[in-house]
């Protein structure tokens, strides 16, 4: 929890589907879920597809930086995994520096 900081994720997935997720990949963070997508819709993450008259709704990987007083400090869209959370940590703690 470095410069007020912590991380969680959020998935569409069910609850129990979201634990299970977690407890395999080991993750140290808790893991949300937003299984109806009105979360995803109000941070606009939520990506329609449509195909051959059927529509798809889907979630984009996207990082928010967000604070314990609710402020967004950073975001992220469309995000590749590689390198990520290392790119993060930096922003992370050049906002921390800056609000110290």
């Amino acid at each position: 929890m470095k410069h007020g900081l912590a991380v969680a994720g959020v998935s569409r997935d069910s609850p129990e589907s979201a634990r299970g997720w977690a407890k395999r990949l080991h993750l140290p963070y808790p893991l949300l879920t937003d299984a109806d997508g009105e979360a995803g819709r109000q941070f606009g993450v939520v990506r329609k597809l449509g195909i051959a008259g059927w529509t798809i709704e889907f979630f984009r990987r996207s990082t928010f930086l967000i604070d314990f007083h609710g402020n967004v400090a950073a975001v992220w869209g469309d995000v590749k995994v590689r390198g990520h959370a290392l790119e993060v940590m930096e922003v992370a703690d050049t906002i921390g520096r800056m609000k110290a």
